[in-house]
């Protein structure tokens, strides 16, 4: 699978992990989910960000690439 894309994803699963946090704490019950989705972000930027040949991404790049990437699957 595209690199850029395991990226995109798990920077989608960061606001998930902390709405899951939230709703845990909300109902004072252990935030199990909150945490194995958070792991997941954790995981999938982590090994995004050291396999990318160019040394890592850069912040300010980010929406240039969630858009690229997001072209690319949408034309195929």
């Amino acid at each position: 699978m595209d690199r850029d894309l395991l990226f995109l994803l798990g920077l989608a699963f960061v606001p998930l992990a902390l709405v899951a946090l939230v709703s845990a704490w909300a109902d004072r019950r252990a935030p199990w989910a909150a945490l194995i989705v958070a792991l997941m972000a954790a995981g999938l930027i982590g090994w995004a960000y050291l396999t990318h040949p160019e040394g890592g991404y850069i912040w300010r790049e980010v929406p240039d690439l969630a858009v690229e990437t997001l072209g690319r699957y949408w034309t195929r």
